[in-house]
């Protein structure tokens, strides 16, 4: 480990890893395609394999099928016995279904009955048929349209075969012509051959070929087809299986059919309508990753049950050839390693000699002695970068006069910055205290709401009694002053526990004509205390604005106390106008509403302040620098400027609003109802 952490041991390792993993992905990339092309070729084969074993498997059946079908179309032999015995039924269903139980009970009880049906002349003939057929046949049945047994070869198992899964394939559907079962084990066929069989069944047509009249089946030995399917061998492990749609395993040369075990996954993939091949994770014999090949057997006039060739070969016999050549790849890749390692070495060593008097040189620079030079020669970018640090040990001391410079300029950018963190803190302590006021604000609201509330509750029933009582019409005025103030109060105290809570504003069109009298009612006393005049100049038919009516009463009254103040020095001479007026500009049409004073006016220092939470040039008690602030914050929230300056003589305060000027642009507003900006 202690060699791997040097520059000679890490070049070493760099050149045997650059080396190694192109060879080793190579190596496996090449292993990947031959196995590949391995697969494809020997898939290919072995859906040809099963495509001939299913033809093959598919003549084998067809020929037994067209043999029933000739017999089954033999006019004398077969038609004309089944046709008479369709005729000795009765005609009535009720009678029908009596004459086939009679039929049972003399078949199962009554030996001459029986003696009579296996001796008439087609059960003769039948049983020529079946000796001139050899040993693959183990018996012949005929039915009558009914399922019941007309003549048969030998002892049937049972007299009526409407019920049996043959009789009902053919009945639902006799244009399909045939019905193959699978294989029947031993002891449970029809004729209970010891053997397995199979049975193949086709209707009987009558002279027209317009209505099944009957049906003949036939029960062959399973021996033929075993063969057939056990002679298709691949190599020694490679052989045929053949199975039917529901997966179940039919012909397997090498296991039994109960010991199969193949995969559901792998039997969706098999059973298939055209001829291909997989590689299977499981292919159901105790093998892995195996090249199967499958073809379903066509042709039998069936698609209830149709059968299918599966063709697979042990994947250690398959991949045989590809596993060799990965031998000798792997003998070759280990040769290139043994090489690279010796190279890496050689190579490592003379790279290493110029990094290790570079790393001495940069500890030299370090302790401060810059006077040693470098000595390389090799001519490449090593050269190079010995000489870059020659020169860098040369501009180091250059370098740590900048430094010092960088130092002073650095510290007083840190005495700017802890000046402007000092005005953060200033703001936030502002902060800290509009929270405190607002929580003072709330608690007063609610204490003052309390009486309020029963002030208003007697100002009601004075009022009530008064409407049924001859008094003075000065006391009915008075009592309406009384309510009007006590609403005022209410709405302030409102306003507060919303400035406080951050309630929603209530906007609604609002006529800045009512607002501005409105509040001059409310100044009355005080200006008339005072006798300080005020103008009006109202602009008749001014566009109303989206409004918190009450909020916007609290910015006028602001303005105005704050001009009553400052005329308040001037004396008898003072004077306060308030304008409204209707502008335009880019963004549309606008509300102006001008509150003007004789006062002293804004200084130039104050100009930038006035707008600050709790900035006020009043005396002690007078003030408390937060009536402009909140009326900044107000008209922001109606979208609206709140501006001042000096006039010709005192300040002029305007308040911008954006007007309505139709239906439209009611209802082009967000909502009626809008938050509060936190």
């Amino acid at each position: 480990m202690r060699t791997i952490r040097t520059i000679k041991g890490r070049l070493v390792v760099a050149i045997f890893l650059v080396g190694c993993v192109p060879l080793l992905i190579g190596l496996g990339l090449a292993a990947m395609a031959s196995m590949r092309s391995l697969s494809i070729v020997i898939g290919g084969n072995f859906q040809a394999i099963a495509s001939q074993a299913a033809e093959r498997v598919s003549m084998l059946v067809e020929s037994e099928v067209q043999g029933l079908r000739l017999l089954a179309s033999a006019p004398l032999r077969v038609r004309a016995p089944v046709s008479s015995a369709n005729k000795s039924y009765p005609s009535q269903t009720r009678r029908l279904a009596d004459a086939l139980r009679d039929r049972i009970t003399a078949w199962e009880k009554d030996p001459a009955f029986s003696s009579a049906v296996l001796q008439s002349a087609l059960s003769r003939y039948l049983v020529e048929r079946k000796v001139s057929e050899g040993d693959k046949v183990v018996g012949l049945l005929i039915t009558d349209e009914h399922g019941a047994v007309v003549a048969a070869s030998s002892q049937p198992d049972r007299y009526l075969f409407r019920d049996e899964p043959w009789w009902k394939a053919l009945h639902a559907d006799p244009a399909a012509a045939v019905s193959i079962s699978d294989v029947i084990p031993g002891r449970k066929g029809t004729f209970r051959s010891p053997e397995e069989t199979i049975d193949i069944a086709v209707p009987i047509w009558d002279d027209l070929q317009h209505k099944m009249i009957g049906a003949i089946k036939a029960s062959y030995h399973f021996d033929a087809l075993f063969a057939l399917v056990n002679q298709i061998r691949i190599g020694q492990s490679g052989h045929a299986m053949l199975f039917n749609a529901a997966g179940q395993p039919l012909i397997c040369p090498i296991l039994p059919r109960e010991a199969h075990r193949i995969p559901e996954a792998l039997m969706r993939l098999i059973v298939s309508d055209e001829p291909g091949w997989i590689t299977a994770e499981d292919d159901g014999h105790g093998a892995r990753d195996t090249v199967v090949g499958f073809a379903p057997v066509r042709g039998l006039g069936s698609s209830d049950n149709p059968w299918h060739i599966f063709v697979r070969q042990h994947p250690s016999e398959s991949y045989a050839p590809i596993h060799e050549q990965l031998r000798n790849s792997a003998f070759i890749g280990l040769f290139m390693v043994l090489l690279l390692a010796v190279l890496g070495r050689y190579v490592a060593a003379r790279v290493a000699r110029p990094i290790h008097l570079m790393k001495t040189k940069v500890e030299a620079i370090r302790e401060g002695r810059y006077a040693q030079r470098l000595d390389i020669k090799t001519g490449d970018e090593l050269e190079e970068l010995g000489t870059a640090i020659d020169r860098m040990a040369a501009n180091l001391q250059t370098s740590h006069a900048e430094l010092e410079a960088l130092n002073r300029d650095l510290a007083r950018r840190i005495e700017e910055k802890t000046a402007e963190a000092a005005d953060q803190m200033r703001k936030l302590e502002v902060s800290e205290r509009l929270a405190a006021l607002g929580k003072v604000a709330s608690g007063v609201a609610h204490e003052i709401n309390n009486p309020l509330g029963i002030i208003l509750n007697r100002i009601d029933c004075m009022e009530s009694e008064a409407a049924h009582l001859p008094i003075p019409e000065q006391f009915s005025r008075d009592l309406s002053a009384l309510r009007a103030q006590a609403e005022r109060i209410f709405r302030v105290t409102h306003s507060m526990l919303s400035l406080s809570r951050g309630a929603p504003l209530t906007l609604k069109p609002v006529d800045t004509a009512c607002v501005v009298k409105t509040v001059l009612a409310i100044v009355e006393d005080r200006v008339s205390a005072r006798g300080i005049p005020i103008e009006l100049d109202l602009e008749a038919d001014l566009a109303p604005v989206m409004a918190d009516r009450t909020r916007l009463e609290t910015v006028v009254l602001n303005l105005l106390n704050n001009a009553i103040d400052a005329v308040h020095a001037v004396g008898h001479d003072g004077k306060i106008s308030i304008q409204t007026r209707r502008a335009k500009n880019p963004d549309g049409e606008w509300v102006i509403i001008t509150v003007t004073d004789n006062g002293p006016g804004i200084s130039a220092q104050r100009q930038t302040k006035i707008f600050d939470p709790f900035f006020t040039t009043k005396p002690p008690g007078q003030g408390n620098g937060l009536g402009l602030f909140l009326s900044y914050g107000i008209v922001a929230e109606h979208r609206g400027r709140l501006e001042a300056r000096n006039g010709e003589i005192g300040a002029v305060f305007t308040v911008s609003l954006p007007a309505i000027v139709d239906a439209a642009g009611v209802h082009s507003e967000d909502a009626w109802e809008s938050r509060a900006r936190s």
